[in-house]
């Protein structure tokens, strides 16, 4: 089973498109957990009560929540992480469609590569003609995912460009038919499957009260943790598709307040001075990690 725990607010026809994304996933064995902030419950729509019905019917369960009150995304974030019981978990956006084998390969990934996270990151097919080369460098992984520390304003944080527009998506386009590799990246977002042991072993989301409301870096912050100590990867070509539709982040003045890489020292002091990458879960656990 694999948790796939989907944060959404006041985005239906976007949550929509993910549910279906779910719904025709080739791993069926899932656990969808809902954590939902819009103010009209989407549980009483009658397209998403019959995306619940497909993927139960195909050997998937859903747990939804509507919670009303709202304190940013790093809290949605650590209230779901709250409620999985796998031991890998996905954090799927409200606005990514997946390709049916999205999930099954990253499942494959992560078992095979033992490291903290995988990401696949979406396009958005409104640049597919927009083409950038001098934004499509890429770091493949030759062996195995290895630990790194990738701090801000390094040269491997430079690594973030790829994910602008479609880049992604046309580096992708340059590999052989059904080839896909592996690749390193700065940060992901927005479709990422992680060890949920070692996301815990990092203190998860659990900073989301020293935030403002309107924030954002959260899953950045916790993916450098975790490169330091297990590694991480993304995918390519990632079979994901952004609906564009306007983020639900920012303030009036359209920006945040508050970032949570302002925690990055405090927490690699804390929590990145640990164990290996190749300690098992069961290490982590008994160490009361």
């Amino acid at each position: 089973m694999i948790d796939i725990l989907i944060p959404t607010y006041n985005r239906l026809s976007s949550l929509i498109m993910t549910l279906s994304g779910v719904a025709g996933q080739t791993r069926t064995e899932l656990r969808v957990v809902i954590a939902d902030q819009s103010r009209e419950p989407v549980e009483n729509e009658p397209v998403v009560q019959a995306l619940f019905r497909v993927i139960e019917a195909r050997g998937g369960t859903l747990v939804y929540h509507h919670r009303p009150q709202i304190h940013g995304i790093a809290e949605q974030r650590d209230f779901l992480l709250k409620q999985a019981r796998s031991e890998t978990i996905l954090y799927l956006d409200d606005d990514v469609l997946m390709e049916a084998w999205v999930l099954e390969r990253l499942d494959r990934v992560l078992k095979e590569q033992q490291c903290g996270f995988v990401g696949a990151f979406p396009a958005g097919l409104s640049y597919r003609y927009d083409v950038r080369p001098e934004q499509q460098s890429i770091e493949y992984w030759e062996g195995r995912v290895q630990p790194e520390a990738v701090d801000p304003d390094s040269a491997a944080w430079e690594r973030w460009h790829l994910h602008l527009a479609a880049n992604l998506y046309h580096v992708g386009l340059t590999l052989p038919p059904q080839e896909g590799r592996l690749y390193k990246v700065a940060w992901i977002s927005s479709c990422i499957l992680y060890d949920r042991a070692r996301v815990e072993a990092v203190g998860g989301f659990s900073f989301w009260n020293r935030l403002p409301r309107y924030h954002s870096g959260e899953e950045v912050l916790v993916q450098n943790l975790l490169m330091r100590r297990w590694g991480g990867c993304a995918i390519v070509p990632s079979g994901t598709y952004y609906s564009q539709v306007a983020t639900t982040v920012l303030n009036n003045a359209n920006t945040v307040d508050g970032h949570a890489l302002e925690l990055l020292s405090e927490m690699i002091k804390r929590y990145a001075c640990g164990p290996s990458t190749r300690q098992s879960v069961q290490e982590i656990s008994a160490r009361g990690q």
